[in-house]
């Protein structure tokens, strides 16, 4: 998460100043573990102004529960650490949606969805019910319970129109080295703005697949 991806921002950085250009966000933090390898994590966003959140290392479900009620959140969405070009335009869809409709949780329909442009929508109260049956592996995901009970909850999986065929198997999520120099070649591109569009970052792949 303190690895550089443009001009020195690190990747915590950049996906908090990318999740800020949501209009219908609130609040924007970083919720992290209280585990010591993630001292350096939270000292660098506490440094910066950056509101963040510590809980269980390994109950994830139960630290996304305790941060929701921290900064008083009836609805969360969810934006994993990884993923520095997240659309904020689907963010702000799904919280209309959610709050439109009366749902549980909202998340685009993953074929739709190239990764690393997702995200995903849900409330204090699904994620609490989710607590009270979720087993120790399905604690470790934030969504898992639900997924895998998908019939108790009140769920959307939304057409994001964001797989160009063409560019369908890349991944703009970061998990190697590799995946680091690609997210700085883009975000060299885009130039140090963050409320570019998902489109932009189409373009660049088109443009470079066809050389």
């Amino acid at each position: 998460m303190l690895a550089p991806v443009l001009d020195g921002v690190p990747l915590v950085e950049y996906v908090y100043k990318r999740s800020s250009a949501s209009k219908e966000a609130e609040i924007i933090a970083v919720i992290t573990s209280d585990d010591g390898s993630d001292d350096g994590l939270y000292a660098y966003c506490v440094k910066r102004g950056i509101k963040a959140f510590r809980g269980s290392l390994d109950n994830v479900l139960d630290r996304y529960i305790k941060a929701a009620e921290f900064f008083k959140a009836g609805v969360v969405c969810r934006v994993c650490g990884d993923s520095p070009f997240v659309d904020t335009g689907l963010i702000d869809k799904m919280f209309n949606i959610q709050a439109d409709e009366g749902l549980d949780y909202v998340a685009p329909d993953k074929n739709t969805c190239i990764a690393g442009l997702d995200s995903e929508v849900i409330t204090l109260s699904a994620l609490r019910r989710s607590s009270e049956g979720a087993s120790e592996a399905e604690s470790e995901h934030v969504t898992l319970f639900l997924k895998n009970n998908n019939g108790k909850f009140k769920t959307k999986f939304v057409d994001a129109k964001m797989r160009p065929l063409e560019i369908s198997d890349i991944s703009l999520t970061v998990d190697n080295p590799e995946d680091i120099k690609l997210c700085n070649k883009i975000a060299a591109a885009l130039g140090p703005v963050y409320d570019f569009k998902s489109r932009d970052i189409f373009d660049l792949l088109l443009k470079e697949k066809k050389c």
